[in-house]
């Protein structure tokens, strides 16, 4: 059996190719570095742009603000891998591929850019992504509360939430504006982390610094069944194999009203 062999990429290619990225700069932010490095560096070079929503809704779980704040002062811009586990599936279907770039977008807690630099990357047009949080750390990202969304009924073609919805103590809420926010045979996409030590459903422990967890789910059917009767159809799903291993449970699902 050969050995496998390192890829070899000569200055040459390497030039060509950065000539390419010059002509088409947007395929940078499909490297997760890229869009770490420009998100932090956007906003260290931008007065630390800070801004928290006031008037919150009783289904945030107390310490949400502060604990993205801390992690913000830290220059702690999270993992740049998380959203790849939503946006990459979704953009293989048939009514996202070859049409992202007329899509509108929202994207439900992302606090940074990173989550708006790469479905930029990935094709959407920037002037059709929303995105919304409790504390925003760019223009670019609307302050408001995922219980409450400031957007009128059916605006949006996709709803992306990235592990976001475990902040909850009122997951149903929440996603009822999902759902509310979604146009007719749009998408929801909800990703989060199962950890089988809190329970399921409504867990609301007592927050600490680095830890606060208001809702906790183990399968895409619990997912389906805070839809409610608006899902209509599953295009991708992941959850772990049992109930005593923990793992990412992830659904795109479309909506019907």
């Amino acid at each position: 059996m050969n050995e496998p062999q390192a890829l070899s990429i000569s200055q040459k290619q390497l030039n060509e190719m950065l000539g390419i990225l010059v002509k088409n700069p947007s395929d940078i932010l499909l490297s997760g570095l890229c869009r770490r490095y420009l998100a932090l560096d956007r906003w260290k070079n931008g007065g630390r742009y800070l801004k928290i929503h006031e008037d919150l809704n009783q289904g945030v779980m107390p310490g949400s603000i502060e604990h993205n704040r801390r992690e913000l002062e830290k220059d702690d811009f999270g993992s740049f891998t998380r959203t790849l586990r939503l946006i990459n599936p979704m953009m293989s279907l048939g009514q996202v591929y070859g049409h992202a770039h007329r899509l509108k977008v929202l994207s439900i807690g992302p606090r940074t850019e990173m989550e708006i630099l790469h479905l930029i990357g990935a094709g959407f047009n920037p002037n059709n992504i929303s995105a919304v949080d409790l504390i925003s750390s760019s223009p670019l990202v609307d302050v408001g509360d995922m219980h409450k969304l400031p957007y009128m009924d059916k605006s949006f073609d996709i709803v992306i939430s990235s592990w976001v919805l475990g902040y909850s103590r009122d997951p149903q809420l929440a996603v009822d504006e999902m759902v509310r926010v979604c146009t007719d045979r749009g998408l929801v996409s909800i990703g989060l982390t199962y950890e089988p030590g809190y329970g399921r459903g409504v867990v609301a422990n007592n927050p600490t610094e680095d830890e606060i967890v208001g809702s906790m789910y183990g399968s895409v059917e619990e997912l389906k069944k805070l839809i409610g009767e608006k899902f209509d159809y599953v295009y991708f799903q992941q959850e772990p194999e049992s109930d005593e291993q923990s793992g990412p449970v992830m659904l795109i699902a479309r909506i019907r009203h």
